[in-house]
């Protein structure tokens, strides 16, 4: 059963965790979503790049020997990525990993640095982010300068979606953002440039072991519907266990928390990389066959596919259930933004060759 938050812990959402441990990793991660409905923008910031196939491999053999093999540095692969989407197609994109010489965090007031790319928070909680980093192509630059402002009554919630032993944080910072800002890639003709107006979220993660050990699989995804916001996660972790969240968070009430809501997922058709993915996926207060609130996500537009991260701009609808009867009456219905993880691939040398044509190591 929901219950309303207790008030927001004294722990800042955005302190640098810096596990420091060989394979562990942290990302301070952000995204909109144009009011329009035409663009959408993710940036992450990050501390030890989960993604990087030399860092993973690297933590894997230690890990396997430790008197054979030299434990990585998470901060020498700190990394910026950039996605800008129009229209359910990628218009630019960015993941840049660089050593720690480039990697910089100021506790008070909150700020994060990678090559030149700041995040900033000021004292009344807006964030600010710069970038300027070459495109995947190594040809064009993208540039930006956005402001995300929280809205009134923001709390920050935090979990441990992590098993004994092994923590992964996971810090809802701020769930409810106006989004504000000017965005662009290259400077010639066929290039574009945007004025950006929409809504966003931002959320901060740090996990202490290498991702492929921790984690299983996850799904994640948000959306905001009218004052609210709803945000789920369903973790599980490679001994087995489980978590789900589904939150709700509303600019004039306190936030109802669902510590274990019923996570019911269709399967789908797996992608080309043997990924599996869903037809529908839901989360329910009551078991399948019981009527309840209801917030069930389908996929719509898969922005990002690859052979173990998966990016959707989904269609949500809030409802009521029961789920075995099929999607329900909606109350309301928006689109959102989700991500499936699954690590099975993640480090496979089948699948390491792949990563430089995205993951870039620009020598600036």
């Amino acid at each position: 059963m929901p219950f309303e938050a207790s008030p927001s812990t004294a722990l800042d959402p955005d302190r640098f965790i810096n596990f420091g441990t060989p394979g562990s990793q942290e990302w301070w991660y952000f995204d909109a979503i144009s009011d329009d409905g035409r663009d959408a923008l993710v940036a992450v910031w990050y501390a030890g790049l989960p993604f990087d196939p030399a860092y993973g491999v690297a933590a894997l053999k230690h890990g396997r020997a430790p008197h054979r093999h030299q434990a990585p540095h998470p901060l020498d692969h700190c990394a910026l990525g950039l996605s800008w989407y129009h229209e359910g197609k990628p218009v630019a994109y960015a993941l840049n990993a660089y050593k720690r010489d480039r990697f910089n965090h100021r506790s008070e007031p909150f700020g994060v640095s990678v090559a030149g790319n700041h995040l900033t928070r000021h004292a009344d909680g807006q964030y600010r982010l710069e970038f300027e980093t070459p495109a995947v192509d190594g040809r064009r630059k993208i540039q930006g300068e956005l402001t995300f402002t929280p809205a009134a009554g923001t709390r920050p919630i935090e979990r441990d979606l992590g098993h004994a032993g092994s923590p992964h944080l996971w810090m809802l910072a701020a769930p409810d953002c106006r989004v504000a800002g000017t965005l662009s890639i290259g400077r010639g003709k066929g290039d574009r440039s945007l004025t950006f107006q929409g809504r966003g979220y931002h959320d901060h993660n740090a996990g202490s072991e290498e991702i492929s050990l921790a984690m299983r699989r996850w799904h994640w995804g948000r959306v905001h519907m009218g004052p609210a916001t709803h945000v789920y996660y369903h973790a599980t972790t490679q001994q087995g266990e489980s978590q789900s969240l589904w939150i709700t968070l509303d600019q004039v009430k306190p936030p109802c928390i669902r510590e274990t809501p019923f996570f019911l997922e269709r399967p789908g058709k797996p992608n080309r990389f043997g990924v599996p993915s869903d037809l529908s996926l839901a989360l329910n207060e009551q078991p399948a066959h019981q009527p309840g609130p209801l917030l069930m996500r389908i996929p719509g537009t898969c922005v990002d596919d690859g052979p173990f991260y998966r990016r959707f701009l989904s269609t949500f609808i809030l409802g009521e259930g029961p789920f075995d009867n099929g999607p329900p009456q909606p109350t309301a219905k928006a689109t959102g933004i989700s991500e499936l993880l699954d690590t099975r691939n993640l480090n496979s040398p089948w699948y390491n060759w792949m990563i430089p044509f995205r993951l870039k190591r620009p020598r600036s």
